[in-house]
């Protein structure tokens, strides 16, 4: 039993080192920004789809009133706010991307 989980511990150990994150720091931040790339990206997916929502009407608001139905500003609310949430993970994503992008170019011996 114990030669199996120094089997899996060795296995594991192998697997991360160098394989899949990298061995050097570059490496290794290259991966961490495609990771975060990554969650932006599925981040981004969600507020759209609550973008979508709040300005399609399709939430559901119960009012403690005489059944009279939601003002509609809070919807446009909601969804700038949401709106400039997008705004936000676009220039984020923008960033990251650029920023993996000259990780991942050769340095340029003069400079540009």
């Amino acid at each position: 039993m114990t030669e199996n989980v120094v089997s899996f511990e060795e296995k594991r150990l192998e697997r991360l080192d160098g394989t899949v994150f990298g061995s050097t720091a570059e490496e290794c931040k290259i991966a961490a920004i495609g990771s975060q790339i990554e969650f932006a990206k599925r981040e981004l997916e969600t507020v759209q789809a609550y973008i979508d929502l709040a300005y399609t009407g399709t939430i559901t608001v119960t009012m403690n009133d005489c059944g009279e139905p939601p003002p509609q500003q809070p919807f446009a609310h909601l969804g700038s706010i949401l709106s400039n949430y997008e705004q936000v993970l676009f220039d984020r994503i923008a960033e990251l991307e650029y920023e993996q992008e000259m990780l991942n170019s050769p340095a340029d011996d003069e400079g540009y």
